[in-house]
This record gives C-alpha cells, sequence and structure tokens, in this order.
C-alpha cells in the first residue's frame, strides 16, 4: 500500500513539476478541452439536461472530441522524455526521428481506438467489448507506449510478456491516480449543464479545461510508473541470423 501511495503522490507531483517547466506543452490539452466546450457552448449542449442529451452525439462535438484525445497525448512525447532523463528539460524537448517516428505509431493506434469508440462501435455489445479490449490491452502494451518518446522499440508482444506478471497493477493504478481529477472534470462539466447564467458556466468550462489539462499529463505520469514496475525499458537485441 505504501509503495502505491508513493506511485500516486509522484504521478501529480511530477506533473504540476512538469506543467511549470514546459507549460505550454502542457497547455496543449488545455486549448483542445477548451475548443471543444466552445463548439459546446455554440450548440447548446449546457443549455440545460435535456439539450445536453440531445446534443450528446452531435457530430462537431463528436469532431471536437476526436481531436482534444489526439491532442492530450501529445504531451506525452516531452513528459516521458522528462521523466526518463530526471527533469532535463534540453531532453525533454529534443526532437529524435527514431523517437517521433515510433511515437506516431503510437498515437496512431490511440487515434484508431478512439475512432472506433466514437464513430464505430458506439453502443450495444461492440462498445462494451471495445470498452473492455481498451482497458486491459493498453496497459500490458504500455512499455510499447512509454518506450516510443524514448526512441526504444519495444514491440507490444514484448510489452505484453513483461507486463502479464504486473497486469493487476498496470490496469488499477492509472485507473485510481486519475479517479480525483476525473470526478472533479465531470462535476465541473455536469454542472455547467445545471447552473445559470453563461457567465457561471464559462467559468466551469474554463475550470474544467485546467483540470482535464492536469488530468492528462497525471494519465502520462501513471503509465510511465507501470512500465518501469517491470524494470527499465531497453531495446531487446534482434537475433542475427548465421
Amino acid at each position: 500500500m505504501s509503495a502505491f501511495l508513493s506511485d500516486f503522490r509522484a504521478a501529480h507531483s511530477k506533473s504540476l513539476a512538469f506543467a511549470a517547466v514546459l507549460p505550454f506543452v502542457a497547455a496543449i490539452p488545455l486549448v483542445a478541452e477548451f475548443f471543444q466546450h466552445v463548439v459546446e457552448m455554440n450548440i447548446g449542449m449546457y443549455a440545460g439536461p435535456d439539450a445536453a442529451e440531445a446534443t450528446a452525439d452531435n457530430t462537431d462535438r463528436l469532431n471536437a472530441g476526436f481531436l482534444k484525445t489526439i491532442a492530450l497525448s501529445l504531451p506525452a512525447y516531452f513528459f516521458i522524455r522528462w521523466l526518463n532523463s530526471g527533469g532535463d528539460k534540453a531532453e525533454a524537448t529534443h526532437l529524435d526521428g527514431k523517437a517521433l517516428r515510433l511515437f506516431a505509431l503510437v498515437i496512431a493506434l490511440q487515434a484508431l481506438l478512439t475512432w472506433l469508440s466514437l464513430y464505430v462501435w458506439t453502443e450495444g455489445a461492440m462498445a462494451a467489448g471495445l470498452f473492455v479490449f481498451s482497458l486491459i490491452f493498453m496497459p500490458l502494451v504500455i512499455r510499447f507506449v512509454v518506450a516510443a518518446p524514448l526512441g526504444t522499440l519495444v514491440t507490444p508482444l514484448q510489452s505484453i510478456r513483461t507486463m502479464f506478471p504486473h497486469a493487476l497493477y498496470a490496469i488499477l493504478f492509472p485507473l485510481v491516480a486519475m479517479l480525483p481529477l476525473m470526478a472533479l472534470h465531470y462535476a465541473l462539466g455536469i454542472g455547467a449543464v445545471f447552473v445559470s447564467g453563461d457567465g457561471l458556466k464559462w467559468a466551469m468550462l474554463v475550470a474544467d479545461s485546467f483540470v482535464t489539462a492536469w488530468l492528462a499529463l497525471v494519465i502520462t505520469a501513471s503509465h510511465y510508473i507501470i512500465a518501469l514496475r517491470p524494470g527499465p525499458i531497453v531495446e531487446e537485441p534482434r537475433a542475427v541470423a548465421a
């Protein structure tokens, strides 16, 4: 339990420390979340409960949400390099060619899963199956995800083999780590539906944008923590043909 609490504190404190060092990078999810809220306000989503239900599947909102999910992952390139280097700002912002190519693969995978959940398998058994698959699959391939910004190739299969003995912790820790901010995120969004006056609604949505930005960093920090739980990330040598 003490290790769990230590990891929990680290995920939140290190995310704030990173935001202080590279605030413009940390603000990428903030801008994306606020843009989605602008779209939602324009379609009248926060006019009341009935309006929120009626506009939940609005195309403009879904498109903004899709872009937002990609934006939430973009700071991970810099944050993971910052964590791995012990807080070296120059190393965090170095644009390494191999690291960028591997990171693009990670973003593409996450975009695919998001696209399927928003536009294809949106309800029923397939939607539930995709949720469960993502909940279990992503923690198991997390070493592939975290190694990418470091310019290190850990294949998804290698990651699954390494993470499988730690699967329970890998699945549960990120969920618990993000829970306080996630609860606040939903409270602000739902609250904006019920309060009166655009001024108060905007204030709550601006606050939610900051919460979402912090939440995105906490998620990345959690991923880094569980990825290193089995040990340091190293690129496995490839077999050389005789």
